[in-house]
């Protein structure tokens, strides 16, 4: 065999090798938006998740991006809330939710939740979670929608839609009992 027939075959050999390793380990970034929320007859605090995170409950399926054309008037903000413990306490604690209605200017909210989640990538994921409240929006005629966070590819919130709250006002603020999550 020719040397430069040998020569010919290793450059290919190694031109494969090459490509197969930089497919191997390249695991590209997409960026995605989840289907859009599905309207529902009213906000539902008590149904929030938090450190109680259940995909399977029913409430799950009905999160999503803000719909095409949804103009919210109200934005209201659910998390978990330590409950008040008076010294003559018994029993445990239940569960509480508190429900935050915020006003302001939702423009920078609602391009914030316009963005797109990331998946895949080469990043390097820390193992914490992130307790994001639950967030809704409720129309001029009251419908509301339960709306996800955009995320990036380690599922951490994106900082716009945090940054966009922190400008909001709260307007009001109640507790409701938290509901307990399926099993």
């Amino acid at each position: 065999m020719s040397r430069h027939r040998v020569m010919g075959q290793l450059s290919r050999v190694v031109a494969a090798a090459v490509v197969l390793l930089l497919l191997a380990g390249c695991n590209p970034q997409t960026q995605y938006r989840p289907e859009p929320a599905v309207l529902q007859s009213a906000v539902d605090c008590s149904a929030a998740t938090g450190m109680m995170a259940n995909p399977s409950a029913p409430g799950a399926s009905l999160k999503g991006r803000v719909p095409d054309g949804f103009v919210p008037v109200d934005v209201v903000r659910c998390t978990w809330a330590l409950p008040v413990l008076s010294a003559q306490a018994t029993t445990s604690p239940d569960a509480v939710v508190r429900e935050d209605h915020l006003s302001g200017d939702y423009g920078p909210l609602l391009a914030a939740l316009a963005g797109p989640s990331d998946r895949g990538g080469e990043a390097v994921c820390m193992d914490l979670a992130e307790i994001l409240p639950e967030l809704w929006l409720v129309n001029a005629a009251g419908a509301a929608v339960n709306v996800a966070w955009p995320v990036d590819s380690c599922g951490f919130s994106k900082p716009g839609t945090a940054a966009a709250l922190e400008n909001l006002t709260v307007a009001s603020s109640t507790t409701v009992p938290a509901k307990e999550p399926a099993a």
